[in-house]
């Protein structure tokens, strides 16, 4: 169930956080590394563990455990909080934690060895090996091969849906994986993709004759001496230690214990599990280049092929794939890391190889995002300069409140044990460190934020945008920015001819629009750059200027990778259509029947099919709906002609949540309760101005060959949508909002496609809606009946 303010329709939408994979953060200035002597050691370990618990705290992890190993020694492994939060277990750095798609090194460095045996190639066909794997796409099957399987670079989207319902077998998820479309041609871009690391995993099986279940610890556990690590959820609960997995709702602030998922049937992507201390003798291996005990395991040859650039993820390469971990850079070094996510556990495993450096990060909660926050931690704590200067006179003139307006709130800032600090309402206090003249870091927060104090004021700089704080007492004059509408216009990709973004005016905002995405409102953050407060930290535009400083093209920043765009000409149509939104929406709501027939219904019961294109699994379903908000939906899953699970998503008028046969049950909460209620009205459009701050025609585009009109339409408690009107019948063709979750800071922009629009008792309903979203792919719904003012019992509609 999603937000459709034209109508409640059918549209299913699953968001899984497993095996889902740590995008490295890249940018980072470039300066010399300085190792640390053994003198400080112990007093930079400190720090770095306080900074852990500290974060842990704030992050809502209710256990986690830490090993770093530097120059073949490992010289910090430790548990902080609850293996068993309830009961108020500490976690030890013998803990088990699920590692979740961190395993996929461990597969890809499995082949590499039978590789090394003489048992297989890189170069061969899957098929050679599993004669019933197959791609649907006749040329990438002809010439994919098993180097393909490891690097993402199938050309599949995530085909997950198929193995998670827990209903099919190894070869059983492999075929659904062949039915379904790929996003891409062989080779063409990174795709992450679960599936095929089960068939290289099956493919090791079989050059073997045992299970790759069996082959891990006897040939990569065993030697490297990791006796308390296991390959799926049974061993894990025989340990003498081992953790429970939560998630942690950032709503409500409540811990909640998860079922741990037994994932045997795709082990090779992500099943095992282990400590601290046993994935210290991990890193070390890496570290080695591939020995253990001082014997080789994998050749030299292998070794390279496993942690060097396979797949480029950004177009530079910069960020790329290897066999089985992710290659980026800190500061000019090579960095080789991979994170991994499943119900309950997240990890994180990252080298610095040639500073002899790497550590491993296990928690117990779902989604965490620490681990990319511990590479800066921990390279930074080991490999810099922490020398303490002393707190100047110029840094004393900085003490006072700053008012933070747009916020409501002001920040205090003060001395407390010799440094200088911020204080912010329900946050955690932010040593502030210097970084030149009168800037400082907020050393305690994830990468981005700074403050910059100036006479009467503070310029504070955050991933979510900047503001200036005017000093509680001082007069300070302010103004409105608006230099990022220098940047209006439309601009190319230099290195994909044909596509196209727009800096377009929106609500009085210069903003960024990408293709079917929201618009971006763009603030300045530094002399030729700009931010949003809508987007992630690491997202930036960046300004190109030519010889006469006029706007040449932009660059936009993104984690994965910078790509550069020429400006090609003033954006087509800036003007504002001359529709109003007051006039468009009532044409809208007379195109969809008018509102007299809307409201002779008062309930309506749809049956539907559903495609997801690039899952390779199909469906079908009911939903309820009655007036005034009440809905509720009920979809089978069926995959190579058998039903493998059901979802059911409902709303009672005040509570949601869903429900799954392959999974924990979800309570809606905060701002995803709030959309859900937007998204749940009868009679859609019907009373709009009652449920919106604010609704523009902004302008008018194409979808295909037909001419719409985008309106934006500002909720009072929900996320904005985008909608795109015919500008001949006056019906909605697309919407475009926004999924979010309570329990990680994800914000997944969802299409939606209508078409085939019938006649129902007197009201115009699309018979067809086409849903793209990052984690499915393409969802295509076709309704096949429907029927008004059905008798439906409340009770319906509650959990």
């Amino acid at each position: 169930m999603k937000n459709r303010f034209i109508g409640s329709f059918p549209t299913f939408i699953l968001i899984f956080s497993l095996f889902t994979i740590s995008l490295p953060q890249v940018g980072f200035a470039q300066t010399s590394a300085q190792t640390a002597t053994t003198n400080d050691i112990e007093k930079r370990l400190s720090g770095i563990a306080a900074k852990i618990e500290k974060r842990r705290k704030e992050l809502g992890i209710p256990g986690l455990s830490v090993a770093i190993v530097k120059d073949g020694k490992t010289i910090m492994s430790k548990g902080f909080g609850y293996k068993d939060f309830e009961k108020k277990v500490p976690v030890t750095s013998d803990t088990q934690f699920a590692i979740g798609s961190a395993t996929k090194a461990f597969t890809a460095l499995s082949v590499l060895m039978l590789q090394d045996d003489g048992k297989l190639s890189l170069d061969d066909k899957p098929q050679k090996y599993l004669p019933y794997f197959k791609i649907n796409d006749t040329e990438i099957n002809e010439k994919i091969q098993i180097r393909d399987l490891l690097s993402h670079s199938s050309g599949l989207n995530r085909t997950d849906l198929g193995w998670i319902t827990g209903k099919l077998n190894e070869e059983e998820i492999i075929r659904v994986a062949g039915e379904a479309k790929p996003a891409a041609k062989l080779r063409e871009r990174f795709l992450y993709q679960n599936v095929m690391y089960l068939a290289a995993g099956e493919i090791v099986g079989k050059v073997q004759d045992k299970p790759w279940s069996e082959f891990v610890p006897a040939r990569i556990f065993q030697p490297l001496g990791m006796t308390n690590s296991s390959i799926n959820v049974g061993q894990m609960q025989k340990a003498k230690d081992y953790s429970f997995g939560y998630e942690y709702n950032f709503d409500t602030k409540q811990t909640k214990k998860l079922p741990t998922r037994e994932i045997s049937a795709i082990a090779p992507a992500g099943s095992i599990n282990s400590s601290s201390d046993d994935m210290a003798k991990w890193l070390k291996f890496i570290l080695s280049g591939g020995e253990a005990n001082g014997k080789r395991l994998v050749s030299k040859e292998g070794f390279a092929e496993w942690i060097k650039p396979q797949m480029k993820i950004s177009p530079d390469g910069k960020v790329s794939y290897g066999f089985g971990w992710f290659v980026q850079e800190w500061k000019g070094k090579k960095v080789v890391q991979h994170g991994g996510n499943i119900d309950g556990f997240n990890s994180m495993v990252a080298t610095i190889p040639e500073e002899n450096i790497g550590f491993v990060m296990l928690t117990n909660v779902s989604a965490s995002s620490l681990g990319d926050e511990l590479m800066q931690i921990v390279w930074s704590g080991i490999l810099e300069d922490i020398s303490d200067a002393p707190l100047t006179e110029e840094a004393r003139k900085e003490i006072g409140k700053y008012r933070f307006a747009q916020a409501g709130f002001d920040i205090e800032v003060k001395i407390e044990d010799g440094k200088l600090i911020a204080i912010v309402p329900e946050q955690p206090t932010y040593t502030l460190e210097n970084v030149e003249g009168r800037k400082y870091k907020l050393l305690n927060a994830p990468a981005g934020f700074f403050i910059t104090f100036k006479d009467g004021e503070a310029f504070l700089e955050q991933p979510q945008g900047n503001f200036n704080l005017p000093k509680i007492g001082a007069e300070i004059e302010t103004k409105t920015d608006d230099s990022a509408k220098e940047l209006i216009g439309t601009y190319e990709a230099e290195q994909a001819k044909g596509n196209t973004i727009e800096i377009r005016e929106v609500d009085g905002k210069a903003s960024l629009v990408v293709g079917n995405q929201p618009p971006y409102p763009l603030v300045k953050k530094a002399e030729n750059e700009f931010i949003s407060p809508d987007l992630p930290a690491g997202f930036a535009v960046k300004a190109k200027r030519d010889a006469d400083n006029k706007i040449a093209g932009l660059i936009l920043v993104q984690p994965n990778g910078e790509f550069d765009f020429k400006y090609i000409g003033e954006t087509e149509k800036t003007a504002k259509p001359k529709i109003s939104a007051d006039e468009l929406i009532e044409k809208t709501i007379a195109a969809l029947g008018g509102e007299a027939n809307m409201k002779k219904l008062d309930s309506r019961v749809t049956k539907f099919d559903i495609n997801f294109v690039n899952q390779g699994v199909k469906g079908y379903g009911t939903t309820y709906q009655k007036a005034p908000n009440k809905s509720v939906s009920e979809t089978t899953l069926t995959a190579l002609g058998k039903n493998i699970g059901w979802v059911k998503d409902y709303f009672d008028g005040t509570k949601g949540g869903g429900e799954y046969s392959f999974g924990r049950d979800e309570e809606y909460t905060g701002q995803r309760l709030e959309d859900v209620k937007f998204g749940s009205n009868f009679y859609g459009l019907s009373g709009w101005k009652d449920k919106l701050k604010k609704a523009e025609v902004v302008k008018t585009d194409k979808i295909g060959d037909e001419e719409v009109y985008v309106v934006s339409l500002e909720p009072k408690d929900a996320n904005n949508i985008t909608l795109y009107v015919s500008t001949k019948t006056f019906l909605p063709l697309r919407q475009i909002s926004l999924l979010v979750s309570s329990t990680s800071p994800q914000k997944i922009p969802i299409v939606e496609n209508f078409s085939d629009y019938r006649e129902v008792d007197g009201v115009m309903i699309p018979f067809k809606i086409s849903s793209i979203n990052p984690a499915m792919g393409e969802i295509i719904t076709s309704i096949k009946e429907i029927k008004h003012n059905v008798k439906i019992s409340d009770d319906k509609f509650r959990k």
